[in-house]
């Protein structure tokens, strides 16, 4: 669902400093319903490690899904001043102010930052309480941004290594589940496809449910973003009893933001996988 977003921020001077590196968060969360009772909410740190006062500018949801209640404030520009040597966390109540206090969101987030910020995230799992202004508890999933020496260089064929796989035919409650998330930041649509090896070679996955004949590819809208569950298809070699650890890989067609999920189902704890560059 597109949501056309108007940023807003308490207590700013209204300002338009010049835009520096795109930096895009594939995965943001606020106030998300998960399985099992689990909600998720993200806080963002901008980390300064120049000898320069840097500015971060623009925050602006890539949908993603966002439930919007009433706007919370007067849209106004939103921008961080950041010192020397340092850093400023943007608590989730922060970055539910900047997006007029939608209800709950799950997206990606993508900044405007000078040189040489860089912004990391959590997200965190706050099982069932409301986000709030402080550094959040619980079990969390850190996340780098994106900037542009970071997302897919078209044509590139990009390794996800050491996910965990549990058999979608097992009876029984999945150990572990993945998840894939894509955010395309450009003002083009990219076209993604996934497959089982480096090579290509015909195989099959499981994607939200449903069997797909790899290499499958699909387009991600200009500024657009797309979270995929993931099984392996086709026979399970080690049956119900033991999950499987594979890779997958991918190619895109434009500069494109992608990360994996893989979430521990015993504990509701999230591991970060990062794309590899493999060497074609």
């Amino acid at each position: 669902m597109r949501v056309a977003i108007a940023l807003c921020v308490a207590g700013l001077a209204i300002a338009s400093p010049v835009a520096g590196d795109e930096l895009v968060l594939p995965i943001f969360a606020l106030n998300w319903p998960g399985k099992d009772g689990n909600v998720w909410s993200s806080e963002v740190f901008l980390v300064n490690p120049g000898p320069a006062t840097a500015t971060v500018s623009n925050p602006h949801f890539v949908p993603g899904t966002l439930r919007e209640p009433n706007p919370c404030y007067p849209p106004i520009a939103a921008f961080h001043e950041v010192a020397p040597y340092s850093t400023v966390m943007l608590s989730s109540a922060d970055l539910s102010i900047e997006l007029q206090c939608p209800e709950n969101a799950l997206g990606g987030l993508a900044f405007d930052a000078d040189p040489p910020v860089v912004i990391t995230s959590r997200v965190a799992n706050v099982r069932g309480g409301a986000a709030t202004g402080a550094a959040l508890a619980g079990l969390g999933q850190d996340l780098p941004a994106f900037g542009p020496a970071d997302i897919s260089v078209p044509g590139a064929i990009y390794q996800l290594p050491a996910l965990v796989f549990d058999s979608f035919r097992c009876a029984r409650a999945p150990l572990f589940e993945v998840y894939l998330y894509f955010a395309n930041p450009g003002s083009s649509p990219a076209g993604v496809t996934l497959q089982r090896s480096h090579d290509g070679v015909a195989g099959e996955l499981i994607l939200d449910g449903a069997p797909q004949a790899t290499p499958f590819t699909f387009t991600l809208p200009a500024q657009g973003w797309r979270q995929i569950k993931v099984d392996l298809g086709g026979a399970s070699p080690s049956g119900c009893g033991s999950p499987q650890v594979a890779d997958l890989f991918f190619t895109a067609t434009g500069g494109v933001a992608v990360v994996a999920s893989v979430v521990d189902r015993t504990s509701q704890d999230a591991r970060t996988v990062l794309p590899v560059r493999t060497a074609d």
